[in-house]
């Protein structure tokens, strides 16, 4: 298998060598079960020295793609821009995964076998917590946008806490989801009385990927660890309710059968 994973990053230097260690360990096995790995990391316009960690890293690591944008695209732009650079190439697999260090890509290994054996077309991660002390605000909302999440687009299995952050899937699925991107923002522009949001495009992508492109989703568990991502009550806010415009807009534009 030829797998794609993107990650947009902002100001996570730290984060990024732990995620690209592990990563090159992640390319080691897949090498040897005969599957290759690129990895795109989006560097939106970062402050630290995540220019530097990347671009010293990209020297060694032959799956590593850095890209540096010129001007900050925030988290919708940026995941369509890791998508559609997915499906750009002869892969069977393309995914996305988070950089702060909440979850570890040696889950790839596990889930890809699932998509490979025929179990699934694709994998979107659902969270637990060893040792990960996420905050009360945040594990309110995610319990209850993952579990509406996991009704609204009939995956296989209910999130205990959705973490959209990690997502794998099929190429072709990945193709005819983009599509419907497309015209589904075409859709919102007609019929939003509100801006398109700048978060939720995660959540928009799954069920996309499951209602409109008719991909068999599972919800897979990830072990997270460390502390929870700095998530401020009025930043969860405002993520939920880019959640619920998206939400109430998605079930226009594909209604229930």
């Amino acid at each position: 298998m030829k797998i794609r994973i993107f990650s947009p990053v902002f100001n996570a230097a730290e984060s990024l060598k732990i995620l690209l260690q592990e990563f090159t360990d992640v390319a080691h096995v897949l090498k040897e079960h005969g599957h290759t790995i690129e990895v795109l990391i989006i560097n939106d316009c970062s402050t630290d020295r995540t220019r530097e960690v990347l671009d010293c890293a990209a020297v060694d690591y032959a799956w590593l793609v850095p890209k540096h944008n010129d001007k900050n695209l925030g988290n919708a732009e940026n995941i369509i821009a890791g998508y559609t650079w997915g499906v750009r190439s002869d892969v069977d697999v393309v995914g996305c995964m988070d950089a702060d260090g909440e979850h570890s890509p040696y889950a790839l290994i596990r889930h890809l076998r699932m998509i490979e054996r025929g179990d699934c077309d694709g994998i979107s991660g659902s969270i637990i917590f060893p040792d990960h002390n996420a905050n009360y605000y945040d594990r309110n909302m995610m319990r209850f946008w993952g579990g509406q999440q996991s009704v609204m687009a009939g995956i296989d299995g209910t999130f205990y806490i959705q973490s959209p952050g990690y997502n794998v899937h099929r190429r072709d699925r990945v193709e005819k989801a983009l599509e419907l991107f497309d015209q589904y923002k075409d859709f919102f522009a007609l019929h939003a009385t509100e801006p398109f949001p700048r978060w939720g495009l995660h959540g928009v992508m799954i069920d996309l990927l499951a209602r409109g492109a008719g991909s068999r989703i599972k919800a897979a568990y990830l072990e997270c660890f460390g502390s929870s991502p700095n998530r401020t009550p009025e930043k969860i806010f405002l993520q939920a309710d880019a959640a619920n415009t998206h939400m109430k807009m998605l079930l226009k534009f594909l209604p229930a059968e």
